[in-house]
């Protein structure tokens, strides 16, 4: 089937509204790309090569800087709410190849294929498509340099095992070879909860799960040493490491039960060698309970870094995952929030104030904290059963 541009029609696309905040006087901006379900994962990058960041959501990309034009680059449909888009939770933006194009890499319902879409350079019909794994599980991948190549590699799991698949740059649409740093741990592909960053001080990103983490080895073909840890319960999405309290190390950031209540961050202390880990509250498990600012939401499903007041401290934003499972998760009825957690210094700690800056968007699998239109501020962008929408100002 000959595919082309597609221009949404006015009453879907580019709708702006703005919303008093809570709290401080600034003022967001949301532009509504599109109300259909496209995806639950969204990526930005340079789709077409004019030096301007695009947004792909499921088998569209949406050509910034105004998203107006969506082109088809695959086969595929919006999805009832109730319902899944099997094809498209998670999406990067990457050159894979090397030929100075981006490409599109795809993660289909948790556990299944891969797919890795090869930029033609023309914009007209469906790119070239290659499944480069059969299971690729976890409910959030990572797409990262792993190993200090400076060439990404795919954190996941395969066959109930930790590990990450590797890319063979010379030719990347052969299989990638997948390297387990664990035994099995689990029959379900279904896994909340991973993240990677330097906790051991190395220079080396390690692996974190939900009940602890593996620490790399200094030699490529060494073991990797796993520290249990209890971070997160039933575990949440993309756990993030980075120094919360300007302390030197790395800490980590993660939601407690993406289907459920909970946020913390989890300050690290090395002491006699052993890096140790206490726990700071963020948001309670107990849904009757409320933070400072009077917040509390469910289905904290995804979270990304970022520093969006620009005051040199590393904030983060997440929201509520509208219809996870259809209607079957606590909360589900409530409003689909999207909040920014501000870093504040207090005192020798750390005090998080919320920002609820849309009530009617939330997140997916993933959410951007993404610069978009150049002028050094970050968005706020995610795709989902709400649709695609980016939060700025």
């Amino acid at each position: 089937m000959k595919t082309r541009a597609i221009l949404f029609p006015a009453s879907v696309l580019v709708v702006t509204m703005t919303l008093a905040q809570v709290p401080g006087p600034a003022v967001w901006k949301k532009r509504v790309v599109t109300r259909d379900f496209l995806t639950e994962g969204l990526a930005a990058g340079d789709i077409d090569g004019d030096k301007i960041k695009d947004l792909v959501a499921g088998p569209f990309w949406f050509k910034g800087p105004d998203f107006k034009e969506a082109v088809r680059f695959r086969s595929g449909a919006a999805q009832p709410v109730k319902t899944y888009q099997e094809d498209s939770f998670l999406t990067w933006v990457d050159d894979l190849d090397g030929d100075g194009k981006n490409d599109i890499l795809m993660a289909s319902h948790p556990g299944k294929d891969l797919t890795l879409y090869l930029n033609p350079g023309k914009k007209d019909g469906e790119w070239p498509k290659h499944r480069v794994m059969t299971e690729a599980a976890t409910e959030s991948p990572l797409w990262t340099d792993l190993d200090g190549d400076r060439k990404k590699d795919l954190i996941c799991m395969q066959g109930g095992k930790f590990g990450y698949a590797t890319v063979d740059y010379s030719d990347v649409t052969k299989p990638w070879v997948f390297t387990a740093v664990s035994e099995k741990t689990t029959d379900t592909p279904y896994v909340h909860g991973l993240g990677t960053g330097d906790l051991s001080g190395d220079g080396k990103p390690d692996i974190i799960a939900k009940n602890g983490w593996f620490e790399q080895p200094k030699a490529k073909s060494g073991t990797w040493i796993w520290h249990p840890e209890d971070f997160a319960g039933p575990g949440g999405a993309q756990m993030l490491v980075f120094d919360v309290d300007g302390d030197g190390d790395n800490d980590i950031v993660t939601s407690i039960n993406g289907h459920g209540y909970g946020l913390a961050w989890f300050a690290a202390e090395k002491k006699a060698g052993k890096i140790n880990f206490t726990r700071h509250e963020i948001l309670s498990e107990d849904p009757t309970k409320t933070d400072a600012n009077g917040l509390q939401f469910s289905q904290l499903h995804a979270l990304e870094s970022g520093d969006f007041d620009g005051d040199g401290r590393i904030d983060f934003t997440t929201g509520k995952r509208y219809y996870a499972h259809n209607g079957g998760d606590p909360g589900a009825e409530d409003p689909a929030l999207a909040v920014i957690f501000y870093n504040r210094k207090d005192g020798k700690g750390v005090r998080w104030e919320s920002e609820i800056i849309d009530r009617d968007s939330g997140v997916g699998c993933q959410v951007l904290a993404v610069d978009l239109d150049g002028d050094g501020k970050l968005e706020f962008a995610a795709g989902n059963k709400k649709g695609v929408h980016v939060i700025g100002r």
